[in-house]
């Protein structure tokens, strides 16, 4: 697969010269670079208190690669919703590159590129809605289609101070992990519509033709505070504003606690978000379903770090 083939490209760059200079330099105490691993599970996988798994347990792995000059490079694989990430294998993979600076007491920054991929998933949905035909005829017209790629390309700088950390995220790619006209208005309100509910609702999502989500922007602020040497209290609060759909703006929030005991870590949270519109967080299932994927839960989480 082309996507694996790139990141084990870009991980084996940023790992191949600190490899040549410990064996170069065998006789000193410390290595130059650090490789973590770590796998974790979660009775419900989010990003940005919005579910990944439709409020379902998931998994992801995790490999991190830190060389003493700054440079950083992370691949992460996960699970996903089929039914948010449709046509896809239920899988994404996360890649980074970066360089962080500072120290773990006191200031520290990065900067960084990062890409997400949901292999073989996508969506074809309408881009507009020719209504006096439908309303003539009683059937859907639609006046265009596109295909969605859920795939995001990010810009990412990090600023810091103990034990308090600040993210800034910018979307490079067209989409924010595949919001758009066709997306968010036919899955939301067109199904009413066309069995003969309100349409006001899908008229006025479609009425400004096709809209993209890239150039959003998202901030986060992270809290994580030792209570003794095995637990920690952790938080965070995040705020999106997104490009052309301002009804997707909004916060997300998480507060629990971390325990390491040993060599693993039991994690306890309580995660949601609040979008401006939750009607976007209302998901229905091909057995016509429904479930909201931004409700607030607790979340109970096992890592192993190896």
């Amino acid at each position: 697969m082309r996507i694996c083939t790139l990141m084990a490209a870009l991980l084996a760059a940023a790992l191949c010269t600190p490899a040549l200079a410990a064996s170069a330099a065998a006789d000193e105490a410390t290595q130059s670079y650090a490789l973590d691993f770590e796998l974790k599970y979660q009775t419900d996988r989010r990003t940005r208190g919005v579910s990944d798994t439709y409020n379902d347990a998931g998994a992801e792995f995790t490999v991190t690669a830190a060389h003493e000059s700054g440079a950083l490079a992370l691949l992460q694989i996960g699970s996903v919703s089929k039914t948010l990430f449709p046509n896809g294998n239920g899988m994404t993979i996360l890649g980074a590159l970066g360089y962080r600076n500072g120290t773990a007491s006191g200031w520290r920054y990065g900067v960084g590129l990062a890409q997400e991929w949901f292999p073989g998933a996508s969506a074809d949905a309408p881009t507009g809605v020719d209504w006096m035909t439908t309303a003539m005829t009683g059937e859907p017209t639609f006046t265009g289609m596109a295909n969605t790629s859920f795939d995001t390309r990010y810009l990412l700088l990090e600023l810091g101070y103990g034990m308090l950390d600040a993210r800034y995220l910018y979307v490079l790619s067209q989409d924010f992990r595949g919001n758009n006209t066709a997306t968010l208005c036919a899955s939301t309100y067109l199904p009413m519509a066309l069995m003969g509910g309100d349409a006001e609702p899908a008229m006025r999502c479609f009425g400004d033709g096709m809209r993209h989500t890239g150039g959003s922007h998202l901030l986060d602020l992270d809290l994580r505070m030792p209570l003794n040497g095995q637990t920690k209290l952790i938080a965070h609060l995040g705020y999106q504003q997104v490009a052309n759909f301002s009804d997707l703006d909004g916060w997300d929030y998480r507060l629990g606690l971390v325990h390491t005991r040993w060599g693993t870590d039991f994690s306890i949270e309580w995660v949601g978000a609040l979008l401006k519109n939750r009607d976007f967080a209302n998901v229905t299932d091909t057995d016509a379903s429904q479930r909201r994927v931004d409700a607030p839960r607790i979340v109970l989480g096992v890592a192993k770090r190896f």
